[in-house]
């Protein structure tokens, strides 16, 4: 009897013992398991990776290569900027040029009148406007004017002069396009011609001839008012916006002004503007401003001296096409 019990509990703690051996192998299995997902999550995600890396490594060739391109047609750009600018722009002759102001009225800033000799240049026969800022800042990356909605101008003003620009923003603009801003002399002759009239139209003022103090409620497109236009056939001469010019601004400076194609004095505290409203719709008008400063009724516009090799170009006026299809038409292949 004592024999039989004993196996029979040495049955019974055998089987106990299988049990709970067997309980306390379930973790240690459900964790071997869970390695070898691991290990195959691991391959997988180190083939992954690889092909990662291969196709990095085509997309950065992709990119060089992309680079270059860019970079040539960069310099393609570059290159066919200065004619490309020629044929959209109006010519102003060489030759002398009466610079200030005769009239009774004319404060001391314009006088005497000194005259000068200007070489040929080329000046942009209407301010730059909305639709070319935007081009300049789609393709440069550069910030856009303050008072446009998320980097966009307001649809009504495509082609009014673009204002809010201060006058390194102005530069950039034309250094982007190969020219650069005009000079107060040369604005000045463009403006007025050689027969030294008040306004661009004539020596008569009139005033359907111009937006004065914004009249119509703002700015109005650069092509709005032809019968305001130049000798020379550019636009919005006065009235409208005042234009930035290239020269540091001296109020005495037209008592030392050299007698050839005069680029104004060597420094200063501000920049010459023009062309604004009364008393800036005179073509003798001129004041300063600050270069940082950007204002509501501010624009600017552009010009390149004679290039080398300007065997043909085409001068454009206000009597052709509109400014957004005029300036872009024959620029597209500079700007892009």
């Amino acid at each position: 009897m004592d024999s039989w019990m004993w196996w029979v509990l040495t049955c019974a703690f055998s089987l106990c013992y299988v049990i709970l051996l067997l309980e306390f192998n379930k973790p240690a299995r459900k964790l071997m398991e869970q390695i070898d997902a691991q290990e195959k999550r691991w391959i997988d995600m180190e083939q992954r990776l690889g092909k990662m890396h291969v196709d990095a490594a085509t997309l950065r060739g992709a990119l060089e290569a992309l680079e270059g391109e860019w970079d040539q047609l960069e310099d393609r750009r570059k290159d066919v900027s200065p004619q490309a600018n020629v044929r959209c722009m109006v010519e102003i002759k060489a030759g002398p040029f009466p610079m200030g102001s005769r009239a009774e009225d004319s404060p001391s800033n314009e006088r005497p009148v000194p005259v000068v000799y200007l070489p040929t240049d080329y000046i942009s026969p209407f301010p730059v406007i909305d639709l070319e800022c935007r081009e300049f800042v789609n393709c440069t990356g550069y910030k856009a004017p303050m008072h446009w909605q998320l980097g966009y101008y307001p649809t009504v003003t495509e082609r009014h002069p673009v204002t809010n620009v201060s006058w390194y923003d102005a530069k950039a603009y034309a250094g982007w396009l190969g020219a650069r801003l005009p000079t107060e002399v040369e604005r000045k002759k463009a403006a007025r011609g050689t027969d030294k009239r008040l306004y661009p139209w004539g020596s008569r003022f009139m005033e359907e001839r111009y937006n004065r103090n914004n009249m119509m409620g703002g700015t109005l497109p650069v092509d709005e008012l032809p019968m305001g236009r130049s000798p020379s056939g550019v636009c919005d001469m006065s009235g409208n916006v005042y234009q930035r010019c290239e020269d540091f601004y001296d109020e005495n400076f037209y008592k030392n002004s050299p007698n050839s194609n005069p680029k104004g004095p060597e420094g200063g505290q501000e920049r010459v503007v023009c062309g604004g409203n009364r008393p800036g719709v005179r073509t003798t008008h001129r004041e300063g401003t600050g270069e940082h400063i950007t204002r509501e009724v501010q624009g600017f516009r552009i010009a390149m001296s004679e290039p080398r090799n300007n065997n043909s170009r085409q001068s454009r006026s206000c009597e052709k096409k509109p400014a957004a299809e005029s300036r872009w038409e024959e620029a597209e292949v500079a700007t892009f």
